[in-house]
Protein backbone atom coordinates (compact mmCIF):
# COMPACT_ATOMS: atom_id res chain seq x y z
CA UNK A 1 0.00 0.00 0.00
CA UNK A 2 1.82 3.26 -1.07
CA UNK A 3 1.72 6.62 0.81
CA UNK A 4 -1.33 8.02 -0.62
CA UNK A 5 -3.48 4.91 -0.27
CA UNK A 6 -2.52 4.77 3.73
CA UNK A 7 -3.04 8.27 3.78
CA UNK A 8 -6.62 8.35 2.54
CA UNK A 9 -7.71 5.50 4.86
CA UNK A 10 -6.42 7.09 8.00
CA UNK A 11 -7.68 10.43 7.23
CA UNK A 12 -10.85 8.82 6.24
CA UNK A 13 -10.65 6.71 9.81
CA UNK A 14 -10.01 10.82 11.19
CA UNK A 15 -12.80 12.14 9.52
CA UNK A 16 -15.27 9.41 10.74
CA UNK A 17 -13.87 10.13 14.71
CA UNK A 18 -14.20 13.63 13.94
CA UNK A 19 -17.96 13.36 13.32
CA UNK A 20 -18.73 11.55 16.59
CA UNK A 21 -16.52 14.12 18.54
CA UNK A 22 -18.79 16.37 16.79
CA UNK A 23 -22.13 15.42 18.31
CA UNK A 24 -20.39 14.63 21.87
CA UNK A 25 -18.30 17.85 22.28
CA UNK A 26 -20.17 21.20 21.84
CA UNK A 27 -18.10 22.93 19.56
CA UNK A 28 -19.82 25.67 17.62
CA UNK A 29 -18.95 23.66 14.34
CA UNK A 30 -15.22 23.97 14.70
CA UNK A 31 -15.20 20.06 14.87
CA UNK A 32 -17.07 19.58 11.91
CA UNK A 33 -15.22 22.36 10.03
CA UNK A 34 -12.07 20.01 11.04
CA UNK A 35 -13.77 16.89 9.79
CA UNK A 36 -14.32 18.75 6.65
CA UNK A 37 -11.01 19.39 5.82
CA UNK A 38 -9.90 15.90 7.05
CA UNK A 39 -12.45 14.37 4.49
CA UNK A 40 -11.43 16.54 1.39
CA UNK A 41 -7.61 15.44 2.18
CA UNK A 42 -8.70 12.15 2.27
CA UNK A 43 -10.94 12.03 -1.16
CA UNK A 44 -7.90 14.23 -2.49
CA UNK A 45 -5.16 11.33 -0.97
CA UNK A 46 -7.51 8.28 -2.77
CA UNK A 47 -7.11 10.31 -6.13
CA UNK A 48 -3.77 10.39 -6.06
CA UNK A 49 -3.70 6.90 -5.24
CA UNK A 50 -6.21 5.06 -6.81
CA UNK A 51 -7.57 7.51 -9.67
CA UNK A 52 -4.35 8.61 -11.13
CA UNK A 53 -2.74 5.48 -11.41
CA UNK A 54 -5.80 4.08 -13.44
CA UNK A 55 -7.03 1.94 -10.34
CA UNK A 56 -10.38 4.03 -10.95
CA UNK A 57 -12.68 0.92 -9.57
CA UNK A 58 -10.42 1.13 -5.69
CA UNK A 59 -11.14 5.01 -6.32
CA UNK A 60 -15.07 4.82 -7.08
CA UNK A 61 -15.39 2.20 -4.39
CA UNK A 62 -13.45 4.47 -1.89
CA UNK A 63 -16.37 7.09 -2.78
CA UNK A 64 -19.00 4.65 -2.55
CA UNK A 65 -17.60 3.64 1.46
CA UNK A 66 -17.56 7.41 1.98
CA UNK A 67 -20.95 8.53 1.12
CA UNK A 68 -22.18 5.18 2.94
CA UNK A 69 -20.07 5.61 6.24
CA UNK A 70 -20.26 9.60 6.94
CA UNK A 71 -24.46 9.78 7.20
CA UNK A 72 -24.03 5.84 8.79
CA UNK A 73 -21.67 7.29 11.77
CA UNK A 74 -23.67 10.63 12.13
CA UNK A 75 -26.79 8.44 12.76
CA UNK A 76 -24.83 6.32 14.50
CA UNK A 77 -23.23 9.39 17.23
CA UNK A 78 -27.02 10.55 17.16
CA UNK A 79 -28.45 7.54 17.92
CA UNK A 80 -25.83 6.78 20.96
CA UNK A 81 -25.71 10.32 22.11
CA UNK A 82 -28.89 9.88 24.38
CA UNK A 83 -28.05 6.81 25.43
CA UNK A 84 -24.75 7.71 27.06
CA UNK A 85 -24.70 9.65 30.91
CA UNK A 86 -23.73 12.58 29.56
CA UNK A 87 -26.48 12.72 26.61
CA UNK A 88 -29.34 11.73 29.59
CA UNK A 89 -28.32 14.48 31.57
CA UNK A 90 -28.10 17.11 28.87
CA UNK A 91 -31.17 16.37 26.83
CA UNK A 92 -33.64 14.54 29.83
CA UNK A 93 -35.40 17.70 31.37
CA UNK A 94 -34.46 17.53 35.33
CA UNK A 95 -36.00 15.62 37.85
CA UNK A 96 -38.40 16.71 40.38
CA UNK A 97 -35.53 16.34 42.81
CA UNK A 98 -33.39 18.67 41.10
CA UNK A 99 -36.15 21.50 40.62
CA UNK A 100 -37.52 21.34 44.09
CA UNK A 101 -35.26 24.03 45.43
CA UNK A 102 -36.10 25.95 42.77
CA UNK A 103 -39.68 25.56 43.14
CA UNK A 104 -39.83 26.60 46.67
CA UNK A 105 -38.05 29.43 46.82
CA UNK A 106 -39.71 30.74 43.57
CA UNK A 107 -43.44 29.90 46.13
CA UNK A 108 -41.49 31.98 48.53
CA UNK A 109 -41.05 34.72 46.59
CA UNK A 110 -44.40 34.93 45.41
CA UNK A 111 -45.89 35.48 48.26
CA UNK A 112 -44.02 38.42 48.81
CA UNK A 113 -45.93 40.33 46.16
CA UNK A 114 -48.18 43.10 47.26
CA UNK A 115 -45.88 43.35 50.63
CA UNK A 116 -43.86 46.24 51.15
CA UNK A 117 -40.19 46.43 52.72
CA UNK A 118 -37.11 48.39 52.63
CA UNK A 119 -33.87 49.62 50.52
CA UNK A 120 -31.13 47.78 51.75
CA UNK A 121 -28.88 48.97 49.06
CA UNK A 122 -29.42 51.45 46.61
CA UNK A 123 -30.79 49.88 43.38
CA UNK A 124 -29.91 51.03 40.53
CA UNK A 125 -31.80 49.36 39.52
CA UNK A 126 -30.82 46.00 41.35
CA UNK A 127 -29.85 45.60 44.99
CA UNK A 128 -30.54 44.28 48.35
CA UNK A 129 -34.31 44.71 50.01
CA UNK A 130 -35.46 43.85 53.01
CA UNK A 131 -39.46 42.20 53.02
CA UNK A 132 -40.51 40.73 56.26
CA UNK A 133 -37.01 40.17 58.05
CA UNK A 134 -35.44 38.52 54.20
CA UNK A 135 -32.84 40.02 53.17
CA UNK A 136 -33.66 39.47 48.85
CA UNK A 137 -32.28 40.57 45.65
CA UNK A 138 -34.31 42.99 43.92
CA UNK A 139 -34.50 45.61 41.10
CA UNK A 140 -36.34 48.54 40.55
CA UNK A 141 -38.52 49.34 37.41
CA UNK A 142 -35.35 50.70 36.08
CA UNK A 143 -35.74 54.06 38.26
CA UNK A 144 -32.89 54.75 40.71
CA UNK A 145 -34.19 53.56 44.17
CA UNK A 146 -31.47 55.08 47.16
CA UNK A 147 -30.78 53.13 50.30
CA UNK A 148 -33.39 52.74 53.13
CA UNK A 149 -36.43 54.27 50.94
CA UNK A 150 -39.49 52.21 51.77
CA UNK A 151 -40.96 50.00 47.94
CA UNK A 152 -43.80 47.38 47.30
CA UNK A 153 -43.29 44.66 45.78
CA UNK A 154 -44.93 43.93 42.61
CA UNK A 155 -43.55 40.85 40.99
CA UNK A 156 -41.55 37.93 40.93
CA UNK A 157 -38.65 37.79 38.39
CA UNK A 158 -37.05 34.15 38.67
CA UNK A 159 -35.26 34.51 41.68
CA UNK A 160 -35.18 38.51 41.84
CA UNK A 161 -38.24 40.81 43.17
CA UNK A 162 -39.54 43.60 41.14
CA UNK A 163 -39.99 46.41 43.51
CA UNK A 164 -41.53 49.81 42.99
CA UNK A 165 -41.05 53.15 45.29
CA UNK A 166 -43.98 53.75 47.86
CA UNK A 167 -45.33 57.32 47.66
CA UNK A 168 -46.08 59.24 50.76
CA UNK A 169 -50.05 59.58 48.93
CA UNK A 170 -51.65 56.52 47.40
CA UNK A 171 -53.74 58.73 45.01
CA UNK A 172 -51.91 59.59 41.82
CA UNK A 173 -50.80 64.04 41.04
CA UNK A 174 -53.96 64.63 38.61
CA UNK A 175 -52.90 66.10 35.08
CA UNK A 176 -53.03 69.96 34.64
CA UNK A 177 -55.89 70.58 32.38
CA UNK A 178 -54.26 72.71 29.32
CA UNK A 179 -56.26 76.24 29.50
CA UNK A 180 -57.87 76.78 26.13
CA UNK A 181 -56.29 79.21 23.57
CA UNK A 182 -57.06 82.87 23.26
CA UNK A 183 -58.57 83.43 20.16
CA UNK A 184 -54.94 85.31 18.18
CA UNK A 185 -53.15 82.44 19.10
CA UNK A 186 -55.32 79.51 17.04
CA UNK A 187 -54.39 78.63 14.20
CA UNK A 188 -56.40 76.70 10.75
CA UNK A 189 -54.93 73.69 12.57
CA UNK A 190 -56.69 73.89 15.78
CA UNK A 191 -59.80 73.95 13.85
CA UNK A 192 -58.74 70.74 12.50
CA UNK A 193 -58.34 69.15 15.24
CA UNK A 194 -61.74 70.32 17.28
CA UNK A 195 -60.60 72.73 19.61
CA UNK A 196 -62.77 75.49 20.17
Amino acid sequence: MDSYALMAVLTLALGLALLVAEVFIPSGGVIMAAAGIVFVISVWSAWQAWGKSGELTLFLIYIAALVVLFPSVLGGAFYAFPRTEYGRRLMNPPGLEEMEPFVAETERLSRLIGKTGTTLTRLSPGGMVLVEGARLHAESEGMLILTDTPVRVLAQKGNRLLVRQVRESSAPDPLPTPEPLAEHERTPLDDDFGQS
